[in-house]
């Protein structure tokens, strides 16, 4: 019983997290530009959702192919807002044909195993995907120590990841999937650090909620 409704709740959790972008499309609105936010923060993701898409049909598990299938098609749409309010689209492109390279190769690769290891090769594939993915948000650190600033790394999207990825965790714990486990570990490894970035280096313009830090330019001019 328990773990049907945790099933349902991380199920609605997630795809809550649907709505999230949102923020930022509003975000480059606002700017008129998206310039200066990177696109790998959204093709990343899309990479990896496939292939948990197709470890869920593999293992008949139908919380892993609702939310990933939903993740995909929305992810398509705040890709579709970024390359509106990209005005050097020829990177994001050339990332796009990229992830379905990327896509079909590893599809290929697992469909090369015999059908009893079919199942554990995509999971290894997913799991190592997802935790070659926080290459992403590493970047994304790399960069706002270089820049000195958190500037264009949303905070709220940022506790809302580490939040459900601390469910996501607790689900593979649970259910015994240790593919979902070990990714996620380091998906909150990663979130820690990211975190503490805004301590260090915080945004320019805007105000880290719950953590109230006010950005760098209130203090110069302080």
């Amino acid at each position: 019983m328990f773990l049907q409704l945790f099933k349902v709740w991380i199920g609605v959790f997630s795809v809550s997290f649907l709505f999230l972008p949102i923020l930022l499309v509003l975000d480059w609105r606002k700017r008129g530009t998206a310039e200066g936010f990177s696109s790998v923060v959204l093709i990343i993701p899309m990479i990896i959702q496939a292939f948990w898409l197709r470890h869920g049909w593999m293992t008949n598990d139908t919380t892993q192919i609702l939310i990933n299938s939903m993740n995909i098609s929305v992810l398509s749409c705040y890709i579709a807002a970024y390359a509106y309010y990209q005005p050097k689209r020829k990177f994001l492109i050339g990332q796009l044909i990229s992830a379905l390279l990327i896509i079909k190769c590893a599809f290929l690769y697992v469909d090369s195993h015999d059908s009893e290891h079919m199942e554990s090769a995509m999971g290894t594939i997913a799991a190592g995907a997802q935790i070659l993915g926080l290459g992403g948000r590493i970047y994304e650190i790399n960069r706002a120590i270089k820049m000195g600033t958190t500037e264009y790394i949303p905070a709220v999207m940022q506790f809302a990841v580490a939040a459900l990825m601390a469910q996501w965790f607790i689900f593979g714990i649970v259910t015994g999937n240790k593919f979902i486990a070990i990714a996620n570990i380091a998906g909150l490894i990663t979130s820690a650090v990211t975190i503490n970035l805004y301590f260090r280096y915080p945004p320019l313009t805007w105000t880290v909620p719950i953590f109230n830090i006010p950005p760098q330019n209130s203090k110069k001019q302080e």
